[in-house]
């Protein structure tokens, strides 16, 4: 059972896992990346939205358990055990606004580095996504203002193609074209090349071997799916296991119990 009730048990018992060291010895043999998306006070949590209570709760929580760093310190490492083992990054998908306004105020607060996934078609527009539509309110998208902010207060940009589309569906021209019209205008706006890539939507079958060789051939140097699951040290970074911090997890030590029992 994964009821609130369930969860926050899993938390008391992954509280009491921390101060008893358990974590410590095993996170040291992954590698996780966490992934959240909106950041937003006045929407109610769900799958996608949280607090910025719990974003600031979690971030502290990397903090005390793991060593975060950059997603490319990870990509680079990657192979590498001594230097992925017991780290952490963290990620955001899309390009809301509030990653811009709540989420980088928080994480500069605490000394963290992140990644933004930008959908660039979706940057500086009005765009409803199909899955905000029925929002009591929309959340909007940031600007390439904004987008270059977070460049300059020393977060990474990665790319989530251009319209978000299914590039487990999409045939071969359509994800040529999405990952290389993406990569341009990120190229164009901040001024740099942007190298690191993850899935629109990330599940499994959201994935596909075709699509994977034509990000390879794009010129990204990762893939990072979104289905959960953690990375050992010597993952190759063309597949690269992301955990969604939505719903499923209420508490950081939750979050900590499940990870510590393979259940994430």
């Amino acid at each position: 059972m994964n009821t609130p009730i369930a969860k926050r048990a899993k938390g008391v018992l992954g509280r009491a896992a921390a101060l008893a060291g358990v974590y410590a010895r095993d996170f040291r043999s992954k590698m996780i990346i966490v992934t959240f998306h909106r950041i937003n006070d006045d929407l109610p949590q769900d799958g996608l939205t949280s607090s910025s209570a719990k974003l600031a709760a979690f971030c502290e929580f990397f903090r005390r358990h793991f060593k975060v760093v950059p997603l490319s310190q990870q990509v680079a490492g990657c192979g590498a055990a001594n230097e992925t083992g017991g780290t952490l990054s963290i990620t955001f998908d899309d390009g809301y606004r509030d990653n811009a306004e709540v989420a980088a105020p928080i994480l500069q607060r605490l000394g963290l580095p992140a990644t933004f996934f930008v959908t660039t078609g979706f940057i500086g527009t009005q765009t409803v996504a199909p899955w905000d539509r029925e929002l009591p309110r929309r959340p909007g998208w940031m600007d390439w203002d904004q987008v270059r902010s977070l460049v300059s207060q020393g977060f990474e940009i990665g790319s989530h193609t251009d319209s978000h589309v299914d590039l487990g569906t999409a045939n071969a021209e359509t994800v040529r074209s999405e990952l290389e019209i993406s990569k341009q205008k990120l190229h164009q706006q901040l001024g740099r090349p942007v190298r690191l890539f993850a899935y629109p939507f990330g599940g499994r079958d959201n994935i596909s071997e075709r699509s994977l060789e034509l990000v390879r051939q794009a010129g990204y140097v990762c893939c990072l799916s979104a289905f959960g699951g953690a990375n050992a040290p010597t993952a190759s970074p063309f597949d690269l296991h992301r955990i969604v911090i939505g719903q499923g997890f209420i508490t950081p030590n939750q979050f900590g119990l499940d990870l510590l029992l393979g259940r994430v």
